[in-house]
This record gives C-alpha cells, sequence and structure tokens, in this order.
C-alpha cells in the first residue's frame, strides 16, 4: 500500500468516526426530550444527578483511552513487531481493567457519601446501579483502542452506533413501563442506569466478537513485562487524561452542577422538593444546549484534522488560515444559536417540555452555547497543534469558575445564578484558550469581520421578533410548536442570506465550506441583485 493510499484511508476513517460521533451526540440530545415528558421533572432531575457518571465512563471509552491504545499498538506494528502489538493490547487491557475496578468501588461504595453531598440519600440506589459503568469500559476502550491501531475503526464506529441505538431504546422502554406500573422517580431514574447498562453491554459483546473473529494466532504469548506495564499505565493516565479533559468540559459542568446546586438552592431558602424541582427544570438547557454546540462546532471541529495534516507537514500559512476559519465558523455558527434560541425559549420549552417554568433562566444559559463552541473548537485547535496541556488546564480553570460561581451566586440570586456560572465558566475557557491560539498561531492579521455579522444577526433578531408577535404564544403546545418551528426556520434563513448578502465570509472561505461554490454563485447574484 503506497502512501497517498494510506493517508486516505486516514481521512476516511477520521471522517466516519466524527459523523458517527455527530449521530451519537445528536441521538444523546434527542432521547432525553421524551424522558423528560415520560419521568416529569422530577424524574429528570434523577437522571441529570446520575447521568454525568455514566458519561464520564462513555467519553473515556470513545476518546480518551482508545486513542493511546491505538497510539501504542501502530508503534508496535510499523515496526512489524506483531507480537508485541498483541502484547500491548493485552497489557492495555489489564491497566484499563485496574482503573475501572478502582472507579467502581469509588462510585459504588461512594455513593451513599456523593448522594449526602447532592443533599439526597435516594440517589443512592440510582448511583450504585451507575457504577457498573467503569466494569464495562476498559474491555470497550482497549479492543476499540487494538482496532483503530491497526487502522480499522469500523468496529469503533458500530460499536458506538450499536451502543446508542440500544441505549436509547432501553431507557425509553424501561422507564415507559416503570411509569405504566406507577414507580416513583429514583426507581425510573435506576431504570435508566440500567438501561444505559445494556446499551454498553452490547457494544462490548460486538467487539468481543469481532476481537475474537481477528485472533487467529493461537500460540501462546510473551511473557508478562512489569516494566511494559507500568509504561503502558503511565502513557494511559498522562495522556489520556489530557485528550479526556476539554471534550468532558460540557458532561464536568454538569457534574458540577449535580454536586452543588440543590444544597445551594435549599441556602436561597427552596424546601428539598422544590430545590429538586428546579434543577430538574433547569436540566431541560442541557440538551439544548448540547444540540445549539454540535450544530456550531460539527463544521468548524472538521476543520481540526486540516490543521493537524498541516502541522505534520509544518505549513504555517495553512494553519493560520484552517485555523481562523474554524474559529470564525464556531463564533457565528455559535452566536446564532444562542441568540436565536433565546429569542425562541418559551416557546421552544413549551414545545418540548410541556410548560414554559424558567424561560428567563433556560434563556441565559442558551448563552453558553456561543462561548461552548469557541471553547471546544480552540481547545481542538490547541490539542492539533500539540499544546494538550494547555487545552485541559483552561478546562480545570473553567470548571473552578462554574464552581465558584454555583456556590457564591445561586444563594443570592437563585437558579439564575447557575445559568450565568455556566456562561462565565464557558467564557473563561473560551477567551483563554482563544487567546492561547492567537499567540501560539498568530491570527492578527485573520479577517473576522465582526461588525458585519452583528448587522446580520440583528436583522435575524428582528425577523423572528416580528414573526412571534404575529403569531402570539399562549399556553397551547401546538400553538408554541407552531411559533418555535416556523422561528427556527425563518431565523435560520434569513441569518444564512443576510450572512452572505453582506459577505462575513470571503469568497475564498466560502469555498472552503460544503456547496461552496454554490455559495459563491449565491453571494454574487445577491449582491446584483442589491
Amino acid at each position: 500500500m503506497n502512501t497517498s493510499e494510506v493517508q486516505k484511508g486516514f481521512w476516511h476513517g477520521a471522517f466516519l468516526l466524527t459523523a458517527v460521533a455527530l449521530f451519537m451526540k445528536v441521538l444523546s440530545v434527542g432521547y432525553r426530550i421524551p424522558y423528560q415528558n415520560i419521568a416529569g421533572d422530577i424524574g429528570f432531575y434523577v437522571y441529570q444527578q446520575i447521568y454525568p457518571f455514566y458519561s464520564i465512563t462513555i467519553i473515556l471509552a470513545t476518546y480518551g483511552f482508545p486513542v493511546i491504545v491505538s497510539k501504542l499498538v501502530s508503534e508496535k506494528l510499523a515496526g512489524k513487531q506483531y507480537e508485541e502489538a498483541e502484547q500491548i493490547s493485552r497489557y492495555s487491557f489489564y491497566v484499563l481493567t485496574m482503573l475501572g475496578v478502582v472507579g467502581f468501588i469509588f462510585l459504588f461504595f461512594g455513593a451513599p457519601f456523593i448522594a449526602e453531598l447532592m443533599e439526597d440519600r435516594d440517589l443512592t440506589v440510582p448511583l450504585k446501579a451507575t457504577a457498573f459503568s467503569f466494569l464495562l469500559m476498559p474491555g470497550i476502550a482497549s479492543i476499540r483502542g487494538y482496532f483503530q491501531g491497526n487502522e480499522n475503526v469500523l468496529p469503533t464506529a458500530w460499536s458506538q452506533v450499536t451502543e446508542q441505538s440500544v441505549r436509547v431504546t432501553a431507557i425509553l422502554v424501561i422507564s415507559i413501563t416503570l411509569v405504566a406500573n406507577h414507580h416513583n422517580a429514583y426507581t425510573i431514574g435506576t431504570g435508566a442506569a440500567v438501561g444505559s447498562l445494556v446499551g454498553g453491554f452490547s457494544a462490548l459483546i460486538l467487539l468481543t466478537f469481532l476481537r475474537m473473529k481477528k485472533r487467529t494466532d493461537k500460540k501462546k504469548g510473551l511473557p508478562i513485562e512489569f516494566t511494559k506495564i507500568f509504561e503502558v499505565c503511565r502513557r494511559l493516565l498522562s495522556e489520556g487524561t489530557l485528550i479526556c479533559v476539554s471534550v468532558l468540559i460540557m458532561v464536568l459542568f454538569q457534574l458540577m452542577d449535580a454536586l452543588t446546586i440543590v444544597p445551594a438552592l435549599g441556602e436561597y431558602g427552596l424546601d428539598s422538593y422544590k430545590a429538586k424541582e428546579t434543577k430538574g427544570i433547569f436540566d431541560r438547557g442541557q440538551p439544548l444546549i448540547q444540540v445549539g454546540t454540535v450544530l456550531a462546532t460539527s463544521l468548524s471541529l472538521s476543520i481540526v484534522p486540516v490543521i493537524v495534516k498541516a502541522v505534520s507537514n509544518q505549513k504555517h500559512d495553512v494553519i493560520r488560515e484552517k485555523t481562523g476559519l474554524a474559529l470564525k465558523i464556531s463564533f457565528v455558527t455559535g452566536a446564532s444559536a444562542s441568540v436565536g434560541l433565546a429569542l425562541i425559549m418559551r416557546e421552544t420549552n413549551t414545545m418540548l417540555f410541556k410548560d414554559d417554568s424558567l424561560s428567563l433562566t433556560l434563556s441565559i444559559l442558551a448563552a453558553a452555547i456561543l462561548f461552548c463552541a469557541i471553547a471546544m473548537t480552540a481547545a481542538g485547535i490547541l490539542q492539533g497543534v500539540g499544546l494538550e496541556r494547555l487545552a485541559a488546564r483552561y478546562t480545570l480553570v473553567g470548571i473552578i469558575v462554574k464552581v465558584l460561581g454555583n456556590i457564591l451566586l445561586i444563594p443570592v440570586i437563585g437558579i439564575n445564578g447557575a445559568a450565568i456560572s455556566s456562561v462565565i465558566g464557558f467564557l473563561a475557557v473560551a477567551a483563554l484558550a482563544s487567546i492561547a491560539v492567537y499567540s501560539h498561531i498568530g491570527l492578527g492579521k485573520y479577517s473576522f469581520r465582526f461588525w458585519r455579522f452583528v448587522l446580520a444577526l440583528i436583522v435575524m433578531s428582528g425577523t423572528v421578533g416580528l414573526l412571534s408577535t404575529l403569531i402570539p404564544s399562549n399556553e397551547s403546545r401546538v400553538i408554541a410548536s407552531v411559533t418555535a418551528l416556523s422561528g427556527a426556520i425563518v431565523g435560520v434563513f434569513v441569518l444564512s442570506i443576510t450572512v452572505i448578502l453582506v459577505r462575513v465570509f470571503t469568497t475564498d472561505e466560502l469555498l472552503q465550506l460544503p456547496k461552496g461554490e454554490k455559495l459563491v454563485s449565491l453571494q454574487q447574484k445577491l449582491s446584483k441583485g442589491a
């Protein structure tokens, strides 16, 4: 196989995993809306309290550890050390099993203490059920890493699709069954945790089958070398953690909310039930932020692999050009999603979650989409140019800001403090990561055309605002749905046309986007018409 074929295979695999990741994120967001409708605000609160712990294991088994295992395996395969590659695969499994057991012990036996921190002892059983996900992580991560090290991403892609599809189906079926049998919110939450485990177990079964099918050498392997196990452990913990931290940013913010919001609302003056219900309503914003961030970053993050390739080829002009475009796209799409969602939040809230409770709070939270999109894009760029430690460091700073914000603001101004602290936390990460990108890559001369975009945003806001007055909102979920959907469609259309008309993006930038030639042709027609 020649070099061009290898590169073609690499990029095909990279884009396949990106597409699968996008599918997983959309599905992950989508099922939580019917779940809230099934379980109610208290039921959603229970699920969101335990969800961050499961999500951590998913990210470790998808993004962090498999990447490092694949590097270790590919290093051996590059030197045609096939037995050593198998050995590294086994060592990775041993190390990850130890880590998984530690994670299980921490969460299972620490569940009463964590539930106490959350000021809700009834969360103990759902947390204990979630702990078993740590025992599934080692096999999934090590096998995915082995196949990726062999430049075969299909098992990873198929296992991700299988895991998420089975998980979503199991959660909804179990939840509907438990609600129909009049079980309480905590039992339903435990059922959702079991549904998640079913999804993870299905992925593990598929991967194990594929791995057994791949293993044709029945000879006894190399003897165990503890020095190599230690080296594998060191690299998994150091490099794997650095990769995971910036990817975990949204989950870690949710974890901080799970630990601090209910106790802080108690200090604000709410009773236990009202605090939990308020947290459940606040959690409605999480899927909205996630889907907005996915849409805002799907295009910008797809440019990061091109930046990585340019770094390896030392093409500094290409690095600057692609970096500037990625940040510009994340800013434009992130700001558009934030403003657009805030404008139709009341109607969207009613459409998706039956009523418009805490719509103002959720509108404040919508601003987090912009800063989260920029933060994730900038962090991806920093990782691409070899500055993973900076990306991880800035994520930790954002988490500290988030926690302090919750502790200081919620007891004083209530649940709005949680929304404001999320926005400020993401802003801190976005600012620090963007400044680092500017200083290390040098984007001082890149044209972002900020005020042109502000004009387009004003036009879009005015149009959506006018539409909302023509279709007055009331308590009807149907009318709210019409207003929300029409506002979203009209807003996207008007913004897209205005962005092209006022030339927020240059001709060269448009040509680098999907359907770029058609966009340039449309820009020329609009300019002549104007």
